[in-house]
């Protein structure tokens, strides 16, 4: 895996200047962009092409806090996709969610539809309160993890790091979970 903060020479933290990562990315693009290697060999426009790519790929990881987040903690062996089961936590809001979706399918009358479409929106804000709350936690580990001084190698973590990372892979997985959610009740 390709370590984007290695790619911008930056530590690896769950915040970044946002101006400053904007700003080397400009510079390192400046002088890797392939329009700048036109004249050279085909390897070296390649190369060029090559690194141009992994710059970009690396500044949309690294310029948005989720995506940024993913990657940090997959870097360190915890990959999000991996986590594909409904969080327990939410088990309750998703069945009552699918429940309300089927009444909805299934209504004929007017006042039966409009019920049902109250009770989905109801359940839209409850989701909207958990991700908010989830938030919190997350920009509170975030920032707990950020003041201190850890390895980039996954081995050297101490346990507390590890469920440190751990806790916000669940975290991650479970607003992955509610967004999804929250886009099918909606819909």
């Amino acid at each position: 895996m390709i370590d984007h903060f290695r790619t911008f020479g930056i530590d690896r933290t769950f915040s970044v200047d946002a101006d400053r990562l904007e700003k080397h990315f400009h510079e390192m693009q400046s002088k890797s962009h392939p329009d700048r290697h036109v004249s050279e060999k085909a390897a070296q426009r390649e190369q060029a092409l090559a690194d141009s790519s992994d710059i970009n790929s690396a500044y949309r990881t690294l310029r948005e806090a989720i995506p940024r987040a993913k990657h940090l903690i997959e870097l360190y062996g915890f990959p999000i996709s991996e986590q594909k089961r409904v969080p327990p936590v939410l088990l309750m809001t998703v069945m009552e969610a699918q429940e309300k979706i089927a009444e909805l399918e299934f209504a004929t009358d007017r006042r039966a539809r409009e019920k049902t479409m109250h009770e989905l929106y109801s359940i839209i804000e409850q989701l909207e309160t958990q991700r908010e709350s989830i938030d919190e936690e997350r920009e509170q580990i975030a920032k707990k993890w950020d003041t201190a001084m850890h390895s980039n190698d996954a081995n050297d973590l101490s346990p507390q790091e590890r469920e440190t990372l751990g806790r916000m892979a669940q975290l991650l997985s479970e607003r992955a979970y509610l967004e999804t959610l929250r886009i099918s009740v909606s819909a």
